[in-house]
Order: structure tokens, then C-alpha cells, then sequence
């Protein structure tokens, strides 16, 4: 990982035993105190705050897509960037300790978990899905509430964390279940120039028949591009949004000039920031002990 400064706390949304919670302990080589947060707006102010230098936003998963509300609070705090982590997801159905998955009638998860294990969902007889802020917080919630038809998705930390029972394992529907996450911070960091990707967003009008221009100019600078993705945006007819990861430091020729250029056939060109390209990993095999 890189050579960042230990933090002393680290914020996610939502709980601890989240998979935001697995991935920061999978970049940060050190221990830390996990700052949960209710929402994706707060994760975001707690760090501009500096009450916790470091957070960990996820932006995409390979199953469920990009999480736009993340990369709508990138362009706007735009906070610098210090480093990405791309973690497997794995989700476990979790139950109290006397259910058992005969009893279970109603499933509680973030919306980015329930989509993730669609399948499994599907295969299930009389089941009622319902969205909740975190997975993490719906093990706690069903453990509060006693309810041994209830059951919820999250993590298998997020089991050992509540004491609760894991009914089912790997319930993902596709094995190659992956999250990508961006550090934010509110000190930047001294970061290396070298091995660096960059994230902008395109605004474009008029039906996005520009997105075609759009990666010429980028690629006739020589950039290598890892992703390019478009949104349409809600309540703006016609307008879309161009997400583009791309090979390199956004300070940097090519690049600079590529993104002035990009100016002239866009109505509005945001720059996420530059990071260190990250690494692809698991989470630990051995949950935590906390009690």
C-alpha cells in the first residue's frame, strides 16, 4: 500500500464490520479507530472536518455498477486523493442465533448488496427485500430486534462483530464480486508521480454525440483509458455525465492540454484528482475479535 502517514481514525459509511470497514483495514497496514457514518454526505464532512483525516469511499462495483451519489460528493468537496483498493465482496445471509433459513421472510441490506445477490434473492420462496443504510447496521438492527424471520446481508465480520448466525455463505451472484474504493483525506499527502491514475468527469449536452470526441482527444494524447462510463442526468434533458479513469497525473503533458481540450466540446470538465494506482485484494481470512 502506500506510504501514507498512520491515521489515528478512518471513516466509512455506515458500520463497523462493513466492507468499507474490511477495505480500510486492507489499505491502512496499522490500527485505527473507525469513524461509522450514517450517510455517504456525512463520510464526506467528517473528513473535510479533519475529524477523521482518512476515508474510504467506494465508487463502483463490478456487479452493481457506479454509485453515482459517490462521485456527485468527489466533484463537489473534491478532496485530495491519496490512494484505491479494489476488495472482493463477499456477503453472507445472517440470522439470529435460533433462525435458520426455513424462518426467514424478510432480507435487509444496503441496496448495493441486495442487487449484488439478486440471484440468490430469487432463488428464495415468499421473500421480501428491504433497503437499509448499511449492511453492517441491518446485523445490528435484526439483532435488536429479536426477529428470527428476519435476516440480513452483510459481511461474516459483520456476524462475529453482533454474535449473530451466518445461514449462508457466498451468496454473491458472481464469485468476481468487486468493490473499488478512493481514499479521500483532508491533509493531502505527498504522493509519487509515477504508477498514477486520474478520474475526471465530462459534462456533455446535446444527446452525448460528443462522447465519441470526448476519448479521441484522450487517446490521441497517448493515454492509456481504464474505464468510461456515461450517466444521464436526472432532471437535465439530454445532458449526460462521462466518467473516464484514465493512465497518469492530471498536472502532467499530455494530459493537461488533453483536458483543455476536452473544455472546448464540453459543457463543464471536473477533475476527480490523481492517486496511486491501487492493488487487487481479499479481505483477511480471520475476522476480527472485538469482544
Amino acid at each position: 500500500m502506500p506510504s501514507i502517514k498512520s491515521p489515528e481514525r478512518v471513516a466509512i459509511q455506515g458500520e463497523q464490520g462493513s466492507n468499507s470497514e474490511l477495505a480500510a483495514r486492507e489499505f491502512f497496514e496499522s490500527d485505527f479507530e473507525i469513524v461509522p457514518c450514517a450517510s455517504f454526505n456525512k463520510l464526506f464532512e467528517v473528513v473535510k472536518s479533519g475529524n477523521a483525516p482518512f476515508g474510504m469511499a467506494p465508487v463502483e462495483n463490478s456487479l452493481a455498477g457506479i454509485i453515482h451519489e459517490v462521485w456527485d460528493l468527489l466533484v463537489l468537496y473534491q478532496p485530495p486523493l491519496v490512494g484505491e483498493l479494489t476488495l472482493r465482496i463477499s456477503h453472507c445471509l445472517i440470522g439470529t442465533p435460533t433462525s435458520n433459513m426455513s424462518k426467514v421472510r424478510r432480507v435487509y441490506s444496503h441496496p448495493q448488496a441486495l442487487v449484488q445477490c439478486e440471484a440468490f434473492l430469487s432463488s428464495l420462496d415468499n421473500i421480501e427485500c428491504h433497503e437499509v443504510y448499511d449492511t453492517a447496521g441491518a446485523v445490528a438492527m435484526i439483532k435488536q430486534s429479536g426477529k428470527i424471520d428476519a435476516a440480513a446481508i452483510a459481511s461474516s465480520q459483520a456476524a462475529t462483530d453482533h454474535n449473530m448466525k451466518i445461514l449462508a455463505s457466498a451468496i454473491e451472484t458472481q464469485y468476481e464480486n468487486y468493490t473499488r474504493f478512493l481514499v479521500i483525506t483532508c491533509d493531502p499527502q505527498p504522493i509519487p508521480t509515477t504508477d498514477m491514475k486520474s478520474s475526471v468527469v465530462v459534462r456533455l449536452n446535446d444527446s452525448g454525440r460528443h462522447i465519441g470526441q470526448v476519448l479521441n482527444h484522450l487517446t490521441d494524447k497517448g493515454l492509456t483509458l481504464h474505464r468510461v462510463e456515461t450517466r444521464k442526468r436526472i432532471g437535465e434533458p439530454w445532458t449526460f455525465d462521462v466518467y473516464v479513469d484514465f493512465s497518469g497525473f492530471v498536472d502532467e503533458e499530455p494530459i493537461k492540454q488533453g483536458l483543455e481540450d476536452l473544455a472546448k466540446i464540453a459543457v463543464d470538465v471536473k477533475v476527480v484528482g490523481s492517486y496511486p494506482t491501487g492493488v487487487c485484494t481479499s479481505p483477511r481470512a480471520h475476522p476480527v475479535d472485538r469482544h
